[in-house]
């Protein structure tokens, strides 16, 4: 006897597991049995018949019933002071919970799950509280054993119950013995555990069983099925016992035998006991083990996105609001599709499957209306915009729910629950305060609104059921339209279009540009402190908007653009402290990007385009910049005799140059606009990357003029400083077209490189050459190209070549200039921007 004993104990293991295979067969086989005595086709047609709002209650209370079983997780809490947050305890309970139920093995699945989700606080003491836990699980069941026991020998309970007896005393004896013997001992895996605590864990032990019973005989009363609750209780109390002691995972098999068999004998027909089981297994393991993963993913998840600083989390929500994005559009063509075409739908078997919607679910109307704000709303999602998220949610939402009231369809209501949650899930990306509609979004959403709305107007509203059918060729219709049909079709579409603009002017909210009026004083403080560039002084025509990056409460840099639809058009780099202009360009861009504007970066140094690459901004060049150095310059030498010959021939005509310090006089300020006005001839002048004749602007630097013998003033340039001994540069370079004499610029422009020498100045700014070595080979870049393509084309102002050799003759080196761009913009419409502002013509009026 003893040899025996001991080799039971050296095999416990592999007895074990003939064991339970042992019973799995046995089972199994008893199931197969079962099977052949079921009509399927019946159990299909009571499953159908159950109303859909049932099927919800069954859903809800299963989901409900798992909720007490936290109670454990709380009591562990308390048992080792741990400080994790309620939230956190009730997502791993739920994990833990629903995992145990479907895996079973005596409980050490929830003991291994919670070992992990805790032990880390607690690694010393863990084991020992959770063999605790453990034990008491079952003490509410022992309590429900006791009260079926009870019932099947008071309540005159059927004689085929009886036989269970001996499982239900034992399952009562259960509780009474774990809390004698765990009161008893006052240390060890049995004791140390203090009466509050067996309290509150045979109370959670007690809801969770409770939890079980009211979520299996819900289901019945909810499927219609008579039986008498004191008859019902022992069987299914017995079964899960029984079940327990299988080892059998779950119980699966054995339990659903003894409760086909039991409620059969109950007189209940097997059909409705299957559908019964089959709907608690999902009410009550499927659905919350499910909602369970989803938890488990999420703690592998965040601390996978620990590891690595955020990162994957950010990636995946990066991904999630480009799906959800590409699905409402998605969901709202195949909706108007399925109004419009819907014999496509069963002639082409493709269409049909990658459709998730129904052909009943909607009318034509509803449909047509509910998919172009699918469109509307996918637009505003992919926008980033905060105003789409409720209005999204709604009509998802409202969306599920008529397709449960008019059609109902599993596959069309999985698809939009789907999309729901992956809409509450990035909330997170939408971050932008308002909607601007870009050129490029006006361009994608117009060709496919316009595409969807021809196709209803010349095919949609001709196969509308309403209409009298038409026995002629489907050409005709293009001939001869039916005015009924046009009529119908154009009170649709104006009803969708007034819906859309609404849809749209709400999207846009209250219009804000990210614009400040010019800070004189920051402006001016930013620019003696920290130095600017040639373009820094074009802020004090105040004709573009500025940007003001202040490093602890000190204004460092500045930027000074113009807006043009969603574009923030900068010009040339940034303005002072050279060490804030990262941060300042990404203060600039997250405000930008906060009211949905792109920054565009015009003619803009090398310095930035290594800074915006890192922020993700395509680049092309967009012309050189020349500059005179004037301690090599000089007019000797072969290729300056013909300049010399024109100084000469100016200076002996009586012509002299004089630099005039403000402020100016009002007989001078009127000499000046009177040049200023003939060279124009008519033209109007041009702002942004250009000055223009202000007196406000003028009076604030030199002037250099070049004077007759009568000292009439018949050219001049303004002198305009780049607060840097680096760089000096003019702006408005005018002269008479009478008075001034021939060559009369090369006369201003070798005498300004004389006195900027002067002043100890190293370079002279001659300015751009636009488009110079642009795009001229076939292996430059096909943004270059367009860019080139497009600025020749749509620029009436400059002879770009004659520019270029004209400064080419002073130049003493040329620095490339770049224009940069995000990649969401396309550079057709950043080059048509671009134009737009640098022939914008100035109202004068106005400043």
């Amino acid at each position: 006897m003893k040899k025996i004993s001991q080799w039971v104990v050296q095999h416990k293991t592999l007895l074990k597991t003939l064991f339970v295979a042992i019973l799995s067969i046995i089972v199994s086989a008893e199931l197969l049995s079962i099977a052949k005595t079921i009509s399927f086709e019946q159990l299909a047609t009571l499953f159908k018949e159950t109303p859909i709002w049932r099927i919800f209650a069954m859903v809800l209370i299963g989901l409900l019933a798992i909720l007490p079983m936290s109670g454990y997780d709380f009591t562990l809490k308390k048992m080792l002071q741990l400080d994790y947050k309620p939230l956190y305890i009730l997502e791993t309970s739920w994990v833990i919970n629903t995992i145990n139920n479907i895996a079973g093995f005596g409980g050490l699945v929830s003991m291994g799950l919670r070992s992990e989700f805790y032990g880390k606080k607690a690694s010393k003491e863990i084991f020992s509280a959770l063999t605790k836990i453990l034990l008491f699980v079952l003490s509410g069941l022992s309590i429900y054993s006791f009260i079926s026991f009870a019932a099947i020998h008071f309540f005159h309970a059927n004689d085929y119950l009886k036989q269970y007896w001996p499982w239900l005393v034992g399952g009562s004896l259960y509780f009474p013995v774990l809390y004698f013997v765990t009161g008893l001992k006052k240390g060890g895996l049995l004791g140390g555990l203090e009466r509050k605590f067996r309290m509150a864990l045979l109370a959670s032990s007690f809801l969770e069983w409770t939890g079980v019973v009211v979520s299996f005989l819900s289901i019945g009363y909810l499927l219609g099925v008579s039986f008498s609750i004191w008859e019902v209780l022992p069987l299914f109390i017995a079964a899960i016992i029984i079940g327990i002691v299988s080892m059998i995972p779950g119980a699966l098999g054995s339990f659903d035998v003894m409760m086909i068999l039991g409620l059969s004998a109950l007189g209940i027909e097997r059909e409705v006991v299957v559908l019964w089981l089959l709907l608690f297994r999902i009410c009550y393991y499927g659905i919350p083990v499910g909602i369970g993963m989803i938890f488990f993913f999420k703690h592998i998840f965040k601390n996978f996105d620990e590891k690595y600083e955020g990162i994957p989390k950010q990636l995946t929500l990066e991904i999630f609001h480009k799906v959800e994005a590409g699905l409402l559009y998605f969901s709202g063509i195949m909706m108007v599709l399925l109004a419009t075409v819907p014999q496509a739908f069963t002639d082409f078997p493709w269409l049909s499957h990658l459709n998730p919607f129904r052909f009943h679910i909607v009318v034509q109307f509803p449909s047509i209306l509910l998919g172009f704000t699918l469109l509307i709303m996918g637009r505003g999602i992919a926008a980033q915009v905060k105003r789409a998220y409720w209005p999204t949610i709604l009509l998802i939402s409202t969306a599920i729910i008529y397709s449960f009231v008019i059609d109902f369809s599993f596959i069309t209501i999985f698809y939009l629950i789907c999309l729901l949650v992956i809409v509450i899930v990035s909330k997170s990306e939408l971050t932008r305060e308002q909607f601007v509609y870009s050129w490029e979004w006006l361009t994608i959403d117009g060709i496919v609104f316009g595409a969807l709305t021809m196709l209803y107007l010349i095919i949609g509203v001709f196969q509308l059921p309403e209409l009298p059918h038409r026995s002629h060729r489907f050409m005709s219709f293009f001939l001869l339209p039916s005015e009924k049909i046009w009529l119908s079709g154009f009170v649709v579409i104006s009803v969708v279009a007034a819906c859309m603009l609404l849809l749209v002017r709400y999207l846009q909210g209250p219009k804000k540009k990210i614009a400040e009026d010019v800070n004189h004083t920051d402006v001016q403080t930013i620019l003696e402190t920290y130095g600017g560039n040639s373009d820094s002084e074009l802020v004090f025509l105040e004709d573009k908007s500025v940007f003001i990056y202040r490093n602890e409460d000190e204004p460092t840099v500045f930027l000074q653009f113009s807006t043009i639809n969603d574009k923030c058009v900068v010009m040339g780099d940034p303005s002072g402290k050279p060490e804030d202009f990262a941060d300042a360009v990404d203060a600039f861009i997250q405000e930008a990007d906060r009211w949905c504007y792109l920054p565009v970066f015009y003619e803009a140094r090398e310095e930035m385009v290594m800074i915006l690459h890192d922020f993700g901004y395509d680049f092309i060049k967009m012309g050189e910049e020349a500059l005179v150095d004037l301690d090599t310059f000089t007019t000797s030498g072969k290729k300056m005799r013909g300049t010399r010959a024109v100084l000469n021939k100016i200076k002996k005509e009586g012509y002299y140059f004089d630099v005039l310090q403000p402020p100016f006089s009002n007989e001078t300020m009127a000499a000046l606009q009177d040049i200023s006005e003939e060279w124009l001839d008519g033209r109007k002048e041009r702002g942004f990357s250009l000055g223009f004749f202000s007196e406000t602007y003028l009076q604030r630097n030199p002037i250099a003029v070049v004077k007759n013998a009568e000292d009439e003033i018949v050219s001049f340039a303004n002198i305009i400083p780049s607060y840097t001994k680096e760089i000096g540069t003019i702006d408005l370079m005018r002269h008479h077209p009478t008075k001034a004499p021939s060559g009369s610029m090369d006369f201003l422009f070798i005498h300004l490189f004389e006195y900027m020498k002067e002043e100890h100045i190293q370079y002279f700014d001659l300015g751009m050459a636009p488009l110079a070595n642009v795009g001229q080979s076939r292996k430059s870049f096909l943004q270059e190209r367009i860019a080139s393509l497009v600025y020749s084309f749509g620029s009436h102002f400059y002879s770009f070549q004659g520019l270029r050799d004209y400064k080419e003759k002073y130049a003493s080196q040329w620095i490339s200039r770049y224009t940069l761009y995000s990649r969401d913009s396309w550079i057709a419409y950043v080059m048509i921007a671009l134009l737009i502002l640098d022939n914008k013509p100035i109202d004068h009026d106005s400043k």
